[in-house]
């Protein structure tokens, strides 16, 4: 049977199940969906080499797409007559698999597992930052376990997307290091939406701002104050010069600047990582 034939064929059932469902379907949609598969099927046979992971979640990408192409006009006329006018979206940036290393043996652990960025050139450079950066980490952590023998090493990396709006994406990944007592650090990952670039502080401020000096005015007074308010707060106010002119920051729900701290970096281990909220006041003289 030919190609228009099994169209035709299609869209007369579908069209008798509208009759008798009450949901029209939309004229030689039938024939759209046999497009797609095609389009599908040359897609797949260009990317025959990649991983067996890699080719399920495709698969499943596949099945999920063509499952919303045959519900949608089902459940909603207005959805099914407005399915040629969606706009083609931009550049996304999703996780589309995830790079992970486990390691036991009775004494020493590890445990990480890291995202990998799809849908534009800044996130295949973040990609190989996090790599490189846990790969670091993997190699320090092996070379401890051959160090100390059967003595107890720990290392557990993990991530999470902490922005993802129309403006920024930030990736944050977490890692804690172990041996005697725990160490916690994080390092921050960010991409510009609206210029498709990766981006990190001092790239927000125009290049003669003195933004170091601002920020960690403001952050050594937020110190002060907190323990003013709290004598349980225990910060190295004395200890404190400036904050690194790359430190670590996103920003939150609210727009807010959020400069991040290392465990132990600036105050005693059982404050964890500081957060410091930055008022826009401070800094938005000093942006680009």
């Amino acid at each position: 049977m030919k190609r228009n034939e099994i169209d035709e064929q299609f869209d007369q059932e579908l069209r008798k199940r509208a009759e008798r469902e009450g949901t029209p379907i939309p004229e030689g949609y039938a024939g759209r969906v046999f497009q797609t598969c095609a389009g599908l099927e040359e897609l797949s046979m260009k990317n025959q080499q990649r991983t067996k992971k890699n080719a399920w979640r495709w698969g499943g990408a596949v099945a999920a797409a063509l499952a919303v192409l045959v519900a949608v006009p089902n459940l909603s006329p207005t959805a099914a007559a407005a399915m040629s006018e969606i706009p083609v979206l931009g550049n996304l940036v999703e996780i589309v698999t995830f790079r992970e290393y486990s390691y036991n043996d009775g004494h020493n652990i590890a445990d990480v597992e890291v995202p990998e960025l799809s849908g534009s050139q800044a996130a295949d450079e973040i990609n190989d930052q996090v790599q490189a950066y846990t790969d670091q980490l993997i190699a320090q952590f092996q070379a401890d376990c051959e160090a100390t023998g059967e003595g107890y090493q720990g290392l557990d990396i993990t991530s999470s997307v902490v922005t993802d709006n129309d403006k920024w994406f930030t990736l944050r990944i977490d890692a804690t290091k172990t041996q005697a007592g725990g160490y916690e650090f994080s390092r921050f990952y960010h991409i510009d939406k609206a210029t498709g670039e990766t981006v990190t502080l001092s790239g927000l401020f125009a290049d003669d701002a003195d933004y170091v000096e601002a920020l960690s005015a403001e952050v050594l007074r937020q110190m002060e104050e907190q323990m003013a308010q709290d004598e349980s707060k225990a910060y190295f106010t004395d200890q404190f010069t400036a904050i690194d002119p790359e430190q670590n920051f996103y920003w939150n729900t609210d727009g807010d600047l959020v400069l991040v701290f290392d465990e132990y970096s600036i105050a005693a281990g059982y404050m964890g990582m500081p957060e410091f909220v930055i008022p826009a006041s401070v800094y938005e003289g000093l942006l680009k």
